[in-house]
């Protein structure tokens, strides 16, 4: 009864020292039915919280599967609480978004605590992780490359996510269940090693503990300095961040000769970067660029990296990924039509009335000379077009460069073609082709706008 009681009160006071939750809230507890889950969920009930149970079948193991949900089913009768559970698909969803079963059945479990929350006003949902896990995840975030933010632990809070367990380990819950007589549900995949957290949990972790039986407290003692450097790390970063990166709505640009005065740019670079997806091999790829010839790109699955004479500039991939837009004669009459972050407005006008003084924005062209259909697309290598007022073709890189134009606004600029000769670089130059003249009769207005 001693370590009972000793256990509830460093649960409570834990809760208390980290702002975890209060008597007034609301509280999600996620129960697998393991030893680790049902010790928090009788610690929950001694300390008197307002809580309710979830449990997710993931459906993995069989017969095992349904014995979880039932006996999870089983203690929300025994402590008279509310059970929420769901049922889920895991293996066809993991083949859907090209995962591993570990991150599928992670990716469905909270999102579906964060259903349950909003929907049913909870202030958060406790997980039962404990030192343990938190030793486990970081020997798995060392093995994969991972960042100072991966070396750091478990946090007692993330977001709406409270980890009441973490300050004991799993042989003083082991303790705490058997002391208490309280049952619980083995999962038998846990003593397999086909999972890397598994090797850890079965194998690493014992050969630690033979060097220094008390290699779990030492790590929990590492893991509260390592939060505090974190912190220090990240007031840093983001300190440098004000001086190097320019934020504009359609991307980050950063500055090249300022990162270069960096003794510890790489680091600097890893930890901006992977918020826009690239691994640490392109990190290291990119910085090797950044003295060699502006135009490289680097790709990460949701950003463009395009390597330019003063800046490191990123974009959303979709910003650049626009196919070609044809528009039929017949399409005109539409008037609107989008392209890539453009809108364009079409307008066949008369030539009577029409003033042809216009801005950048705005082109007009002789409407019965166009070949049909137009055709709107990104420049290609070796584009040219006879400026407006000229008889000699010009190359259009010859034009970005008149113009200053950065590598990503290069991407990003329409050209439209008729008959497949480009007759507007939009916002840069019309052509002297299908130009208005005393003879026209037709007009198409065209404004851009983006």
């Amino acid at each position: 009864m001693l370590i009972t009681n000793s256990m509830l009160q460093t649960f409570i006071k834990y809760i208390a020292s980290h702002q975890l939750a209060t008597q007034d809230d609301h509280i999600l507890l996620a129960i697998s039915g393991g030893a680790d889950s049902v010790a928090m969920l009788d610690l929950f009930a001694k300390a008197e919280y307002n809580f309710a149970i979830a449990h997710a079948n993931f459906h993995l193991r069989g017969d095992d599967s349904n014995r979880d949900e039932a006996f999870v089913r089983a203690l929300a009768k025994k402590y008279n609480v509310e059970i929420f559970v769901k049922s889920f698909d895991t293996q066809s969803y993991a083949a859907e978004q090209h995962i591993s079963i570990e991150m599928a059945a992670r990716d469905l479990r909270y999102a579906e605590f964060e259903r349950i929350m909003n929907q049913h006003g909870f202030d958060s949902t406790a997980v039962a992780h404990h030192i343990d896990d938190a030793i486990e995840t970081f020997m798995l975030n060392l093995l994969r490359g991972s960042g100072i933010s991966g070396l750091t632990g478990m946090h007692p809070k993330n977001g709406r996510i409270i980890r009441p367990m973490l300050c004991f380990t799993r042989q003083e819950i082991e303790d705490y269940i058997k002391n208490n007589g309280l049952e619980y549900v083995t999962d038998v995949t846990n003593f397999e090693n086909e999972f890397s957290r598994n090797k850890i949990r079965n194998c690493v972790v014992p050969y630690f503990e033979q060097i220094n039986p008390s290699f779990r407290n030492s790590f929990a003692d590492t893991f509260k300095y390592m939060q505090q450097v974190k912190e220090i790390y990240f007031e840093e970063i983001e300190r440098q961040k004000n001086v190097a990166t320019i934020c504009e709505p359609d991307n980050l640009k950063i500055d090249i000769d300022q990162l270069l005065q960096y003794p510890h740019r790489e680091a600097f670079m890893f930890e901006i970067l992977r918020q826009y997806g690239f691994n640490k091999k392109q990190v290291q790829q990119i910085g090797h660029s950044l003295t060699g010839e502006s135009g490289k790109t680097f790709s990460s699955p949701s950003h463009q990296l395009l390597k330019d004479r003063k800046y490191l500039i990123i974009n959303k991939l979709n910003q650049a990924a626009a196919s070609p837009l044809f528009i039929q004669k017949s399409d005109i009459d539409k008037g609107v039509f989008y392209w890539g972050d453009y809108k364009f407005e079409f307008e066949i006008c008369d030539n009577a009335n029409i003033n042809l003084k216009c801005g950048s924005e705005t082109a007009f062209f002789d409407y019965d000379k166009l070949t049909f259909p137009l055709e709107i697309r990104h420049w290609h290598n070796g584009d040219t077009i006879v400026p407006f007022g000229r008889k000699q073709p010009k190359k259009l890189s010859d034009i970005f460069i008149d113009h200053k134009l950065s590598v990503v606004d290069k991407e990003r600029t329409a050209i439209l073609c008729s008959g497949g000769n480009i007759i507007w670089a939009v916002g840069l130059r019309a052509a002297e082709t299908c130009k208005v003249t005393s003879e026209t009769v037709r007009i198409l207005r065209i404004n851009s706008a983006l």
